[in-house]
This record gives structure tokens, sequence and C-alpha cells, in this order.
């Protein structure tokens, strides 16, 4: 009888779609980005099509918050939240230009010869990807997946595994034209790096009462500084960046582990503690 009971309780019990939800992100994403990756592999030029399609890629999140919590009817908990003071938008926003810039500050300091001390965008697609990017993502990690992965697992934990699987979500996108196929620094970097990245945004996130106008500044501003277009043979800077991300996000997780985490309603959007 409690074998029946459970495996009843759990039929009953409403899914929080997150499997569909990574899924369809990452199948959005990799259908669109994998023919200019397959062109670059071939040492071809992608069509203007292909280049088309790989900027729409970075909507892969977007679209799967649509189709999976538009029949759940939670849109307006993903894309109601945007009321804040505006100190938690400004400390998004600069948070990760600092981290690159003590980074840079370090590398120096140990005799490193950083080609620039900032990495701002420089063409029309650094421009695009400043908007795109930000806007394609956020609704879905922290708008749609942040709050059953904090329920599930814990603020950590959670933030942690949302990294990691935002992580892997770049991983069409490791295949560039620099490398001609597949680019192991440039994946194995985002594996590190973004799993760290997602515990300070879930903090100043929480903070701001799930505000995605905070999480579109956050990831805003790693556009407006991208350490990452650091040429890869500054292996030391890269290092060094990853260090004191790593720092931050230490301190972000105390923090985390010792503050509960918002309530959302998720018919609603209204943020409780």
């Amino acid at each position: 009888m409690m074998e029946i009971s459970r495996s009843k309780a759990q039929q009953e019990a409403p899914s929080d779609g997150l499997v569909p939800f990574f899924l369809l992100a990452c199948l959005f994403t990799w259908s669109l980005a994998i023919p200019p990756a397959l062109a670059w592999m071939r040492h071809e030029a992608p069509s203007p099509l292909a280049v088309a399609c790989a900027g729409l890629s970075a909507l892969g999140p977007l679209v799967a918050t649509l189709l999976v919590a538009g029949p759940r009817r939670q849109l307006r908990a993903v894309f109601g939240r945007f009321r804040t003071h505006v100190r938690w938008v400004a400390l998004a926003l600069c948070a990760p230009i600092a981290i690159h810039l003590v980074a840079t500050l370090l590398f120096v300091a140990l005799g490193g010869q950083p080609e620039a001390w900032f990495h701002p965008p420089r063409n029309a697609e650094h421009f695009a990807a400043l908007l795109v990017f930000p806007l394609g993502e956020e609704f879905g990690w922290r708008g749609f997946a942040h709050a059953p992965m904090v329920r599930r697992f814990g603020a950590v934990r959670g933030s942690l595994l949302l990294g990691a699987v935002w992580g892997l979500w770049h991983l069409a996108y490791s295949i560039t034209p620099s490398a001609a196929g597949f680019d192991a620094f440039t994946f194995a970097q985002t594996m590190i790096e973004l799993p760290l990245y997602a515990l300070p945004i879930a903090w100043v996130f929480e903070r701001s009462g799930r505000s995605m106008a905070v999480a579109l500044a956050f990831h805003a501003g790693a556009h407006l500084d991208h350490i990452e277009r650091a040429s890869g043979a500054a292996r030391g800077l890269h290092a060094l960046h990853i260090v004191v991300l790593a720092v931050v996000a230490l301190f972000a997780a105390r923090a985390l582990a010792a503050r509960p985490a918002v309530r959302q309603s998720t018919l609603g959007g209204r943020a409780t503690r």
C-alpha cells in the first residue's frame, strides 16, 4: 500500500519542467549553431543563412521557456519581475567588469603584459551579442530554471548545477573559426567559469528579489568587458581570472547558504522570503 501511495503521489505531483526546458534549449541552439560550425571545420566560410542561424541560436533558452512555461501559465512569473533597487542593477552590471579588472591587475603584478586592460565590444557581431545573448539566455536560466533548481537542490548546489548545464549549452560555440574545429581550451574554460559565475549571479539575483533586470545586467556586464576576447596565448591571465572568480564564488556561496532563498509564486511572480 505504501509503494502504491508513493507511486500515486509521484504521478500527481506536477513536474517542474526542467528536463524538457534543458533539452529544448540545447536542441534549438545546437541545431542552429552546427551549420556554421561544420563550415569552419571544413575551412570554409559559412553561408549568410548559416551566419544568421548562428545569431538566432542564442535564443534557445528563451524559446524553450516560452514552450515550457507558456502551457503552464508561468510566463508572468518569468517575464514580470523587474522592479528592484537600482543599486542591485548597478552592482550586477559592474561585478563581471570588476572581476576581470582584478585578474588583470594580478597578471600585471606578476610580470604579465596584457594586450588590453578592457575587452569591450569592437564590431557589429560583439554589439549584437551584447543584446541577443542576455535576452536570449537569462529569461531561461534565471527567469525559469533558477527557482526550481533552488527548490530541488538548494541555492548553492542548485546554482552550481545550473551553471554546469549553462556551460554544456555552449558546446556548439566551442567550434570556432580560429581553431577550425573543436576548441577544447575554450570549452574547458567555459565549463569551469560558468558554474562559478552562476553563484555571484544567484546571490545578487536573490538579494534583488529575483529581478530579471539584475540577471540581464550581470550578463550584459560580462559582454561589456569580455575577457574571453583576450588572446588564448595569455594562459596566465585566464588562469588568474578563474582564481579571482573562484574567490568571489566562494563568498557568494557562503552568503547564499546563510540567507533563505526567495519563495516565489509560480503563477503571480510575487516574491517573498
